[in-house]
C-alpha cells in the first residue's frame, strides 16, 4: 500500500486478538467480524461507558468563605458538569479527618468533616445530582485509617482490648529493631512502635495512617457496614482508595533486598494477594443487591495487561471498573506506547470495561506532563481525544478541561502552614482551586484559599473559555457530545491501526452496520502526511470531518497533520 498515515487497518479476531482488514471491495457493511460488541445492549449499565469527573471536594468550590471547597459548594456547581456532559462525580475524601493526608486518614467512616458540610447537604448534592442524571461516588478508604480513629485508639490502648485485632501488631526484631525491613510507599519503615503496649503496628503508608486489619471478622462487618450505609445515603458507588494493600504475606520474612526489585508498591508481600479477591468479591455482591446499578472503581497497581484483567475477578465478579495505571502513570508523548496500551486496554481485557485518564488527585497535571512549554494547549486537546474516544470509561480530573495546570514551587513555597494547611504536599501542586472566572481566587472563594489560584486563572477559567470556539473547554464538549451521540462512539468496537509512522497514533471505531470512525493524531513536533482516500476502508465519497482540534476543517482529501492535531473523520463506504 501507498505510504499515507493511514497504511493498514487491523480488525479484532477471536483467535488472533488482530488481522488485517480485507480490500475494500471485499468487505461486507455487515461485516461483523471483530471481537467486541458493537451494538449497545439494552440494559447495558451505565458505568461502562461513563464519564467520571473526580472532585479534590477541597479545591472545587467554597459557598461560605472560609477558603476550603465544600459539598454545597459540589452542589453549586451541578449545572456545569451536566453540561460537560459528566455521568457520575467522584469525590475526594470529605470525611472528618486530621488531615495528615486529607482525608484519606479517617477518623469517621460515616460522618461528614465540618469543614465540608453536613448530611443534610450530602443528601441535597444526592438529590440535585440525581435530578441532572449525574450520580455520586465516595472515595472509600479501605487500606487503613488514621491513627485519631477510634477503633485504632481502642486497638492501642492494650493487647487484650477486644479491637486489638481490627489492626495488624507484631513484636519486635531483636534489639528493639521492627518485626521486618518492609518499608513504606511514603518512605521510611512500614513499622511504628507504639509505647503503650511496646508492639510495632504495620503501615504501608504513613505512621498516622495505620493498615486494617481485613483478616479480622469483625473489621470485615464494621467496614461492610459503612459501605451499606453510604449506599442507603444514596452513593452510586464508590471509588475504593489502596485495594492491592488489604492484605500482607507475613510468613516472606525479610524483602532481601528492599531497594532493588518491584517498587514498594509492587511488592510481592504486600499486593494482590489472593485473600483480597475475596473481601472485594463481597462487597460487590453487596452493591449488586442495591437497586440502580452501583458501581465499585478501584484503585490498582499493575504492570501488564495481564495482571490488569485480573482485578476486575476471574469471574468478572470484583472491581467494576479497575483504574488502568498503565496508561494513567503516563507523562510523556509517545504514539508507540499510546497504541500498545490502548490497543490492550480494548483488546485484551475480555471485553471488559477500561478506564482511560492521565491527571488525578495522585497524578501531575496533563498540561504540565506532556506539555512542551509551547504548544500545551493543542496537546491538552490531544490528550483529551485519546481519553474521550476510547471505548469504556473516562476519567477526567477536576479543570483539566480548562487547561489547568501544575502550581509552581515557588507559588506553593509562599503558602504558609497552619490550620487550612498543616502540612506542605508534594501532590499539592495538582490541587489548586478550580478556575471559574477572572474575579478574585478565580471565582473558587470569596475567602483566603487554602491553596493559591494559579497565576494564569484570569486566562484559564471557565467564564473564558465557555465564549470561546475554539478553547479547550468547548473542546472537551465536542468531544464529550460525539461520546454521547454518535453510535460509533457509543458502543462501536475499537478497531486497531497500524499508521506506519513515528509520532502518530491511529484507531477506528466500527459499528455493527459496519461504519467507521476515524481518530487520527500527531504526537509529534512534525507534520505527518494523511491520505484518508488510500485507506481499504473507504470506497466512495469524500471522508467527512467530525471534529478538528486545530480548526474548522470539513472534509479529509489529501492533506498533513500538523503537530499535535487531532481530526476525528467518518469514513464513508
Amino acid at each position: 500500500m501507498a505510504s499515507g498515515l493511514i497504511r493498514k487497518a487491523m480488525i479484532v479476531s477471536a483467535a488472533l486478538g488482530a488481522a488485517t482488514m480485507p480490500p475494500a471491495a471485499s468487505a461486507s457493511p455487515s461485516d461483523d467480524r471483530a471481537t467486541p460488541v458493537t451494538a449497545a445492549p439494552a440494559a447495558r449499565p451505565w458505568w461502562q461507558h461513563a464519564v467520571i469527573y473526580e472532585i479534590y471536594v477541597r479545591s472545587f468550590q467554597d459557598s461560605n468563605g472560609d477558603g476550603i471547597g465544600d459539598l454545597p459548594g459540589v452542589t453549586s456547581r451541578l449545572d456545569y458538569l451536566k453540561a460537560l456532559g459528566v455521568n457520575a462525580i467522584w469525590l475526594t475524601p470529605f470525611y472528618p479527618s486530621p488531615n495528615f493526608d486529607f482525608g484519606y486518614d479517617v477518623s469517621d467512616y460515616t460522618g461528614i468533616a465540618r469543614e465540608y458540610g453536613t448530611m443534610a447537604d450530602w443528601n441535597t448534592l444526592v438529590r440535585e445530582a440525581r435530578k441532572r442524571g449525574i450520580r455520586v461516588l465516595v472515595d472509600l478508604v479501605v487500606n487503613h485509617s488514621s491513627d485519631q480513629h477510634p477503633w485504632f485508639k481502642e486497638s492501642r490502648a492494650s493487647r487484650t482490648n477486644p479491637k486489638r485485632d481490627w489492626y495488624i501488631w507484631r513484636d519486635g526484631g531483636p534489639g528493639g529493631t521492627p518485626p521486618n525491613n518492609w518499608q513504606s510507599i511514603f518512605g521510611g519503615p512500614a513499622w511504628t512502635k507504639d509505647p503503650t503496649t511496646g508492639q510495632w503496628y504495620y503501615h504501608i503508608f504513613a505512621p498516622q495512617q495505620p493498615d486494617l486489619n481485613w483478616g479480622n471478622p469483625g473489621l470485615r462487618q464494621a467496614m461492610f457496614d459503612v459501605v451499606r450505609f453510604w449506599l442507603d445515603h444514596g452513593a452510586g458507588g464508590f471509588r475504593l482508595d489502596a485495594t492491592p494493600y488489604l492484605f500482607e504475606n507475613f510468613a516472606y520474612g525479610n524483602d532481601p533486598d528492599p531497594a532493588k526489585g518491584a517498587p514498594v508498591w509492587l511488592k510481592p508481600y504486600n499486593s494482590q494477594l489472593p485473600q483480597g479477591n475475596i473481601v472485594l468479591r463481597d462487597m460487590r455482591r453487596i452493591l449488586d443487591g442495591y437497586p440502580g446499578e452501583r458501581v465499585l472503581l478501584g484503585e490498582s497497581s499493575t504492570t501488564n495487561i495481564k495482571e490488569l484483567r485480573a482485578v476486575y475477578g476471574r469471574d468478572k465478579d470484583e472491581i467494576n471498573l479497575p483504574m488502568n495505571f498503565l496508561i494513567g502513570n503516563m507523562n510523556k508523548l509517545d504514539a508507540a506506547a499510546f497504541k500498545r496500551n490502548y490497543d490492550d486496554a480494548a483488546l485484551k481485557l475480555d471485553g471488559l470495561p477500561s478506564t482511560a485518564f492521565f491527571s488525578s488527585h495522585d497524578h501531575g497535571r496533563q498540561w504540565s506532563a506532556f506539555g512542551d512549554g509551547r504548544n500545551n494547549d493543542a496537546i491538552a486537546k490531544l490528550t483529551a481525544a485519546l481519553t474521550l474516544l476510547q471505548p469504556g470509561t473516562a476519567l477526567l480530573y477536576y479543570g483539566e478541561e480548562i487547561g489547568m495546570r501544575d502550581l509552581s514551587p515557588d507559588q506553593l513555597a509562599g503558602v504558609p502552614l497552619g490550620p487550612q494547611r498543616p502540612r506542605a504536599d508534594e501532590r499539592d501542586k495538582e490541587r489548586s482551586p478550580m478556575q471559574w472566572s477572572d474575579a478574585r481566587n478565580a471565582g473558587f472563594s470569596t475567602g483566603t484559599p487554602w491553596l493559591p489560584a494559579d497565576r494564569t486563572a484570569a486566562q484559564y477559567n471557565v467564564a473564558a473559555e465557555a465564549k470561546q470556539p475554539g478553547s479547550l473547554l468547548n473542546w472537551y464538549r465536542k468531544l464529550t457530545a460525539l461520546r454521547r451521540d454518535d453510535p460509533a462512539f457509543d458502543h462501536g468496537s475499537y478497531v486497531a491501526i497500524d499508521t506506519g509512522r513515528a509520532g502518530t497514533y491511529a484507531f477506528a471505531r466500527r459499528t455493527s452496520a459496519g461504519r467507521y470512525v476515524l481518530v487520527a493524531t500527531n504526537a509529534g513536533a512534525t507534520a505527518a502526511p494523511l491520505d484518508i482516500a488510500r485507506w481499504t476502508g473507504v470506497t466512495s465519497g469524500t471522508p467527512k470531518v467530525l471534529a478538528d482540534s486545530q480548526g474548522e476543517r470539513t472534509t479529509a482529501g489529501p492533506a498533513t497533520l500538523s503537530p499535535y492535531q487531532v481530526l476525528v473523520i467518518e469514513l464513508r463506504r
